[in-house]
């Protein structure tokens, strides 16, 4: 009898041992998701039972789900204050400090600058007076370090106290000043949870919406006109306003992911080095889609055009579209799920999530790393 007790208490004291043991290496995946409808405006009132997901192939047994309108969020602003952009800061400033007052008061949010290279002039905080007076503190002058300040900014957004991070980039270059490389940001944006937003400028053209489609595949292979590489994928705009296309994202380790989407040739238009892209604007001041969209897409976040005269009008296109972010970052979902894998496993892993109303379109980060 009394060796029987000691088996069943030395049972008792092993369970949660192996309980705990299993909730370190299997650890729920969550997921943003934004859905909107044929007409792009946002989905707020879906249940669990509208959604499905699924890793690599598999359907996914839905753990978690929740709307996220009342959550705060952190935030990184990173600010293109490169030369090109001395008759566009005060409009960009404007519209910054704006959208900085009507997001959630409870937002967490940096500023951070770049032009040689990145700088934080406003560490994270809730305070709008101290964001406002960063923004009147900023100065335009140098090239642009967009790379370096993708991969700062992605680093800088860990320190943010809440579970929900994003990014907005607002730049009217192509880079010319960073050290880090086209794919050096893509991975580092594809390895984190962040939602990353991109308004890019540029002296022609108009303002680009959902349902104004722009190719995106980007060049590839030989390095670009700044001796640096450029990028290997457009992949779209995550349904925003770019059209996306196949090309297999480099994967770190080595191999590449089968293509995402079916090609669609007539939407190309000629690129450098063979490829296929889309830049407007010339001499310093230009901006290529193909990069930014890379960015938002590989997020599940989206990018903007902004035309060359949004300066003159006040920064009214700039304003819309910080509202439409605004708006976005509170009608979301948040859906989780436990994979039956190892979460350490050193591999990446395919999400996807589609609504089972097909008039519904779901967007989404893509990918995960197990680390």
């Amino acid at each position: 009898m009394g060796r029987t007790i000691f088996v069943l208490i030395a049972v008792l004291l092993t369970v949660p041992i192996i309980a705990g043991q299993l909730k370190v290496d299997v650890a729920l995946v969550t997921v943003i998701a934004t859905v909107t409808d044929d007409l792009g405006r946002h989905v707020s009132d879906l249940t669990e039972d509208d959604f499905v997901i699924y890793e690599d192939g598999k359907q996914q047994a839905i753990s978690h789900f929740s709307q996220s309108e009342d959550l705060p969020v952190s935030m990184g602003v990173v600010l293109d204050t490169s030369g090109s952009m001395e008759r566009k800061i005060s409009a960009a400033t404007t519209a910054v400090e704006r959208f900085i007052r009507d997001v959630h008061r409870d937002d967490d949010i940096f500023l951070m600058t770049f032009s040689n290279r990145p700088v934080v002039v406003q560490d994270f905080t809730d305070d709008r007076i101290k964001l406002s007076r960063a923004l009147g503190r900023v100065t335009v002058g140098g090239g642009t370090a967009l790379y370096d300040a993708i991969e700062s900014s992605v680093r800088k957004i860990r320190d943010g106290i809440h579970d929900k991070k994003a990014i907005l980039l607002i730049s009217d270059g192509e880079d010319t000043s960073s050290e880090a490389t086209y794919d050096d940001a893509l991975a580092a944006v594809r390895e984190s949870e962040v939602l990353v937003y991109a308004l890019g400028i540029t002296p022609t053209g108009g303002f680009l919406s959902e349902r104004s489609p722009v190719p995106t595949r980007g060049p590839s292979g030989p390095t670009g006109p700044n001796g640096r590489r450029g990028p290997t994928t457009g992949g779209g705009g995550g349904g925003t306003f770019g059209i996306p296309f196949p090309i297999p994202l480099p994967i770190p380790g080595g191999g590449q992911r089968p293509p995402r989407f079916p090609l669609q040739p007539e939407q190309q238009s000629p690129g450098r080095n063979g490829g296929t892209t889309v830049q407007v604007g010339r001499g310093g001041d230009t901006v290529d889609i193909t990069i930014l969209n890379g960015f938002a897409d590989a997020s599940g976040g989206r990018a903007w055009l902004l035309s060359g005269g949004w300066a003159d009008n006040r920064g009214r296109e700039i304003q819309q579209a910080l509202d439409e972010i605004a708006a976005e970052l509170r009608n979301q979902y948040n859906i989780g799920y436990y994979p039956t894998h190892d979460m350490k496993d050193g591999k990446w892993h395919r999400i996807e999530i589609r609504a089972k109303n097909r008039r519904y379109h779901v967007r989404a980060r893509k990918e995960y790393f197990g680390k």
